[in-house]
Protein backbone atom coordinates (compact mmCIF):
# COMPACT_ATOMS: atom_id res chain seq x y z
CA UNK A 1 0.00 0.00 0.00
CA UNK A 2 1.24 3.47 -0.86
CA UNK A 3 0.45 6.64 0.56
CA UNK A 4 0.81 9.43 -1.86
CA UNK A 5 1.42 13.12 -0.35
CA UNK A 6 2.00 16.75 -2.11
CA UNK A 7 4.39 19.11 -0.60
CA UNK A 8 5.31 22.47 -1.63
CA UNK A 9 8.45 22.56 -2.79
CA UNK A 10 11.44 24.94 -4.91
CA UNK A 11 11.41 24.74 -8.52
CA UNK A 12 14.75 24.15 -8.95
CA UNK A 13 14.95 21.35 -6.49
CA UNK A 14 12.43 19.33 -8.09
CA UNK A 15 13.78 20.17 -12.01
CA UNK A 16 16.99 18.50 -10.50
CA UNK A 17 14.90 15.45 -8.57
CA UNK A 18 13.51 15.02 -12.46
CA UNK A 19 17.16 15.36 -14.17
CA UNK A 20 18.68 12.74 -11.58
CA UNK A 21 15.47 10.44 -12.39
CA UNK A 22 15.97 10.41 -16.01
CA UNK A 23 19.27 9.50 -15.78
CA UNK A 24 18.94 6.67 -13.51
CA UNK A 25 15.76 5.61 -15.51
CA UNK A 26 18.57 6.02 -18.81
CA UNK A 27 21.25 3.73 -16.66
CA UNK A 28 18.49 1.28 -16.17
CA UNK A 29 18.04 0.67 -19.59
CA UNK A 30 21.97 0.45 -20.54
CA UNK A 31 22.03 -2.23 -17.52
CA UNK A 32 18.77 -4.11 -19.12
CA UNK A 33 19.90 -4.09 -22.44
CA UNK A 34 23.66 -6.00 -21.21
CA UNK A 35 21.14 -8.17 -19.17
CA UNK A 36 19.52 -9.30 -22.24
CA UNK A 37 22.77 -9.82 -24.08
CA UNK A 38 24.67 -11.77 -21.51
CA UNK A 39 21.53 -13.98 -21.23
CA UNK A 40 21.54 -14.19 -25.06
CA UNK A 41 17.23 -13.15 -25.54
CA UNK A 42 17.98 -13.17 -29.22
CA UNK A 43 18.82 -16.86 -29.41
CA UNK A 44 16.27 -18.32 -26.90
CA UNK A 45 12.87 -19.28 -27.68
CA UNK A 46 9.64 -20.44 -25.92
CA UNK A 47 10.02 -21.29 -22.27
CA UNK A 48 13.72 -20.33 -22.00
CA UNK A 49 13.21 -17.29 -23.30
CA UNK A 50 10.22 -16.62 -20.62
CA UNK A 51 12.62 -18.33 -17.96
CA UNK A 52 14.88 -16.02 -18.62
CA UNK A 53 12.80 -12.71 -19.07
CA UNK A 54 11.64 -13.74 -15.22
CA UNK A 55 15.02 -14.03 -14.33
CA UNK A 56 16.01 -10.35 -15.57
CA UNK A 57 12.74 -8.44 -14.40
CA UNK A 58 13.34 -10.30 -11.19
CA UNK A 59 17.38 -8.66 -10.54
CA UNK A 60 16.35 -5.38 -12.02
CA UNK A 61 13.88 -5.29 -8.90
CA UNK A 62 16.84 -6.26 -6.71
CA UNK A 63 19.17 -3.82 -7.98
CA UNK A 64 16.46 -1.42 -7.68
CA UNK A 65 15.26 -2.32 -3.98
CA UNK A 66 19.51 -2.27 -3.27
CA UNK A 67 18.61 1.84 -4.78
CA UNK A 68 21.78 1.59 -7.77
CA UNK A 69 18.26 2.21 -9.97
CA UNK A 70 16.40 4.81 -8.68
CA UNK A 71 13.80 5.23 -11.60
CA UNK A 72 11.46 7.02 -10.03
CA UNK A 73 10.94 10.11 -7.24
CA UNK A 74 10.04 8.02 -4.40
CA UNK A 75 13.45 5.74 -5.23
CA UNK A 76 15.30 9.02 -5.74
CA UNK A 77 14.28 10.08 -2.65
CA UNK A 78 14.30 7.03 -0.26
CA UNK A 79 17.78 6.98 0.70
CA UNK A 80 18.16 10.45 1.75
CA UNK A 81 14.50 10.16 3.19
CA UNK A 82 15.79 7.02 5.19
CA UNK A 83 18.36 9.13 6.45
CA UNK A 84 16.50 11.83 7.67
CA UNK A 85 14.24 9.80 9.53
CA UNK A 86 17.41 8.19 11.37
CA UNK A 87 18.47 11.37 11.99
CA UNK A 88 15.23 12.99 13.45
CA UNK A 89 14.97 9.18 15.99
CA UNK A 90 11.91 8.32 13.33
CA UNK A 91 12.88 5.27 12.32
CA UNK A 92 11.32 2.77 14.78
CA UNK A 93 8.33 1.35 15.64
CA UNK A 94 5.15 3.68 16.56
CA UNK A 95 1.64 3.04 17.99
CA UNK A 96 -0.33 3.88 15.19
CA UNK A 97 -2.35 6.95 14.83
CA UNK A 98 -5.93 7.07 16.65
CA UNK A 99 -8.90 7.02 14.39
CA UNK A 100 -9.89 10.58 13.70
CA UNK A 101 -7.05 12.23 14.39
CA UNK A 102 -5.40 15.20 12.92
CA UNK A 103 -2.51 14.24 10.16
CA UNK A 104 0.60 14.92 10.93
CA UNK A 105 1.13 17.34 7.56
CA UNK A 106 -1.33 19.67 8.62
CA UNK A 107 -0.55 20.50 12.32
CA UNK A 108 -2.03 23.58 13.92
CA UNK A 109 0.71 25.73 14.33
CA UNK A 110 2.79 23.89 11.50
CA UNK A 111 4.20 26.19 8.52
CA UNK A 112 1.67 24.49 6.24
CA UNK A 113 2.36 23.77 2.86
CA UNK A 114 2.38 26.95 1.25
CA UNK A 115 4.79 28.53 3.82
CA UNK A 116 8.48 29.37 2.76
CA UNK A 117 9.57 31.49 0.02
CA UNK A 118 10.06 30.27 -3.50
CA UNK A 119 7.98 26.65 -2.77
CA UNK A 120 6.03 27.26 -5.94
CA UNK A 121 6.30 23.70 -7.46
CA UNK A 122 4.64 20.93 -6.08
CA UNK A 123 6.29 17.62 -5.90
CA UNK A 124 3.49 14.21 -5.75
CA UNK A 125 5.10 11.39 -3.99
CA UNK A 126 3.85 7.86 -3.47
CA UNK A 127 5.92 5.96 -0.71
CA UNK A 128 5.84 2.50 0.47
CA UNK A 129 4.79 1.84 4.24
CA UNK A 130 8.38 1.43 5.09
CA UNK A 131 9.52 4.66 4.82
CA UNK A 132 5.68 6.60 4.74
CA UNK A 133 4.40 4.52 8.34
CA UNK A 134 7.49 6.07 10.52
CA UNK A 135 7.18 9.37 8.92
CA UNK A 136 3.39 9.78 9.40
CA UNK A 137 3.20 8.15 12.77
CA UNK A 138 6.83 9.30 14.31
CA UNK A 139 5.45 13.08 13.61
CA UNK A 140 2.03 12.74 15.24
CA UNK A 141 3.53 11.32 18.23
CA UNK A 142 6.50 13.62 18.50
CA UNK A 143 4.14 16.34 17.49
CA UNK A 144 1.51 15.56 20.07
CA UNK A 145 3.12 17.43 22.71
CA UNK A 146 3.71 20.92 21.12
CA UNK A 147 0.36 20.28 19.32
CA UNK A 148 -1.43 19.98 23.51
CA UNK A 149 0.85 23.28 24.14
CA UNK A 150 -0.72 25.00 21.92
CA UNK A 151 -4.63 23.56 21.85
CA UNK A 152 -4.19 24.72 25.80
CA UNK A 153 -2.49 27.97 24.69
CA UNK A 154 -5.30 29.13 22.32
CA UNK A 155 -7.89 28.17 24.98
CA UNK A 156 -6.31 30.29 27.56
CA UNK A 157 -5.94 33.26 24.77
CA UNK A 158 -8.07 32.63 21.64
CA UNK A 159 -7.62 33.09 18.06
CA UNK A 160 -4.30 34.32 16.78
CA UNK A 161 -5.85 36.99 15.72
CA UNK A 162 -7.38 38.25 18.99
CA UNK A 163 -4.13 37.23 20.97
CA UNK A 164 -2.70 39.68 19.11
CA UNK A 165 -4.64 42.33 20.77
CA UNK A 166 -5.21 41.01 24.38
CA UNK A 167 -2.07 38.71 24.56
CA UNK A 168 1.11 39.98 26.41
CA UNK A 169 4.19 39.67 25.04
CA UNK A 170 5.60 36.27 26.97
CA UNK A 171 2.60 34.66 25.50
CA UNK A 172 2.99 35.37 22.05
CA UNK A 173 6.52 33.77 22.73
CA UNK A 174 5.36 30.76 24.18
CA UNK A 175 3.13 30.19 21.37
CA UNK A 176 5.83 30.93 19.25
CA UNK A 177 8.34 28.18 21.00
CA UNK A 178 5.68 25.76 20.91
CA UNK A 179 5.08 25.96 16.85
CA UNK A 180 8.65 26.02 16.11
CA UNK A 181 9.05 22.54 17.64
CA UNK A 182 5.81 21.27 15.23
CA UNK A 183 7.14 19.41 11.97
CA UNK A 184 5.56 18.81 9.29
CA UNK A 185 5.85 16.01 6.33
CA UNK A 186 6.86 18.80 3.89
CA UNK A 187 9.40 19.72 6.25
CA UNK A 188 11.22 16.35 6.37
CA UNK A 189 10.37 15.72 3.02
CA UNK A 190 12.03 18.90 0.88
CA UNK A 191 15.04 18.20 3.59
CA UNK A 192 15.35 15.02 2.10
CA UNK A 193 14.78 16.42 -1.31
CA UNK A 194 17.66 19.32 -0.45
CA UNK A 195 19.83 16.26 0.63
CA UNK A 196 19.17 14.19 -2.83
CA UNK A 197 20.13 16.95 -5.13
CA UNK A 198 23.10 18.32 -3.57
CA UNK A 199 24.60 14.66 -2.33
CA UNK A 200 23.92 12.49 -4.92
CA UNK A 201 26.36 9.82 -6.89
CA UNK A 202 26.73 9.54 -10.96
CA UNK A 203 24.30 6.95 -12.09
Amino acid sequence: MGHTMVIAVRPEDLDRLDVLVTAQQSAELRWQAAAETHAGLLDLRGPALREARIQIRAERERVREAGAHRVTRWRALAPALRTELADRGLLQEWEPIPAGAQQAGQNLGGTGPHAGAGLTARLCVTLPDDLAVPLLRGLYWTNLPHLQALEAWTIRWGTWTAAVRNAPTEAHEERARAASQVVTTGAVLRQALHRTVNRTPRP
